[in-house]
């Protein structure tokens, strides 16, 4: 009986593992087909969301966000209620207030008594798609965030972005981001930590809204030390945009940095570039006769000068001189307060229009003491080469229930 040879097993299978292992790295670069499945059809594409019904300026509403403690959650018959102390997490809502008066007082003030009637919570989604309606109330489907300063409880925040919102004519999504000041002329320092605290929380707010598909133009008006969490956060998502390669941060249209209570070398040396890297128009408004930036740069020690006092020429940013505006002791205050402020912020803040063309604004040449030189391209425009200013003429004589041509909708 004839014996068949046996191919030993042990070469043949070293052999396939070895052709194996070779082919490894080139499928390690490839992706591997999936297994047949059902088909599944793309998601539909959702139709905009519905506008808002237009602002009632009796009793005008604004969205919030905040960061604030919540010492009172409130209920259909109660309204929420938030502190000064710090919370992790985010709260969102709708405020309602109320409106009265002439619109027009002596000496630069307007004359409008703001009080808060309600505020409500509701979820982020919530929060979110009120957002996505009020902005539907303009074409550009444009949200105005304000941020407040120092010394600002809760309801003194609204009633300010409610100034300014009113003031302006704003008939987008009104916006205010609430972080934890402690509302008294006694916490700054408190105060100043808290600024520092709510960076990562303002960054959650501007993410969100920056990304959502239903926002397109975005302003931002700044007030005092919430320049300190702002400039911070945006600063921050410059640099991340710049990582990614994430273009939402152009949504932004105009960024309004009044009164700003920073250290002017740290926001050149650190910040400045970083704002202007995404196309934004910025506005610096800063005064000589600002006493409480003075008050502030005497508790830093004295020789820290504050970026909102005094002015200094900077290239890209437009800087404006509001020395002249005094609504209130300390000339600090103007931002909802200022007749000449408003007029001048509401084409600031609106698409296309020259703020130069008028006799509002003066162009003064900077004296080469006064210039600070940065890096940054060249630029032809007078408003922001970093050798003129502009100040702002302010006009003293009431004229009647109108701003800017933009007619007041009270009843007295």
């Amino acid at each position: 009986m004839t014996t068949r040879a046996r191919t030993p097993r042990f070469p043949l299978a070293l052999a396939a593992l070895l052709a194996l292992l070779a082919l490894l790295p080139a499928c390690a670069e490839k992706t591997v087909a999936p297994l047949p499945g059902p088909v599944v059809l793309a998601p539909a594409v959702l139709p905009p969301p519905a506008p808002a019904a237009p602002q009632n300026w009796l009793r005008p509403s604004l969205l919030y966000a905040t960061s604030r403690n919540v010492i009172d959650p409130g209920t259909r018959t109660r309204s929420a209620r938030y502190g000064g102390l710090r919370s992790r997490e985010t709260s969102y809502g709708e405020i309602k207030m109320s409106l009265a008066g002439t619109g027009a007082g002596a000496a630069d003030r307007m004359d409008v008594q703001v009080g808060l009637e309600s505020t409500s919570r509701v979820t982020r989604t919530g929060f979110l798609t009120e957002l996505e309606r009020a902005a539907a109330r303009t074409p550009g489907r444009e949200v105005l965030l304000f941020v407040h300063g120092f010394d600002n409880s809760f309801e003194d925040a609204a009633k300010t972005a409610t100034r300014i919102t009113h003031g302006v004519g704003f008939q987008g999504a009104a916006l205010l981001y609430s972080w934890p000041s402690a509302g008294s002329a006694a916490s700054y320092l408190q105060d100043r930590n808290n600024a520092y605290w709510a960076v990562h929380y303002l960054k959650q707010l501007l993410s969100d809204v920056l990304a959502d598909q239903w926002i397109g133009r975005v302003s931002v008006v700044v007030h005092s030390m919430g320049n300190e969490v702002f400039i911070r956060a945006y600063s921050d998502l410059a640099d991340e945009c710049a990582r990614a390669g994430n273009g939402d941060l152009r949504k932004i249209r105009n960024i309004v940095l009044a009164a700003p209570d920073v250290d002017r070398e740290i926001f050149l040396d650190q910040h400045a570039l970083k704002l202007m890297s995404q196309g934004a128009r910025i506005i610096l408004y800063a005064s000589r006769s600002d006493m409480a930036l003075s008050a502030s740069s005497l508790v830093q020690g004295g020789d820290y000068e504050r970026l909102g006092k005094n002015v200094v020429c900077i290239p890209g940013l437009a800087v404006t001189d509001v020395s002249d505006v005094r609504t209130d002791l300390l000339g600090h205050s103007w931002i909802g307060d200022s007749r000449s402020v408003l007029t001048d912020l509401r084409c600031v803040l609106s698409e296309g229009c020259n703020r130069y063309a008028g006799k509002l604004l003066q162009e003064y040449v900077c004296p080469t003491s006064s210039r600070y030189f940065l890096p940054a391209p060249d630029s032809s425009d007078r408003a922001t080469n970093g050798k003129s200013f502009w100040r702002l003429q302010v006009n003293d004589a009431a004229s009647g229930p109108s701003l800017g041509g933009y007619k007041l909708n009270l009843p007295w």
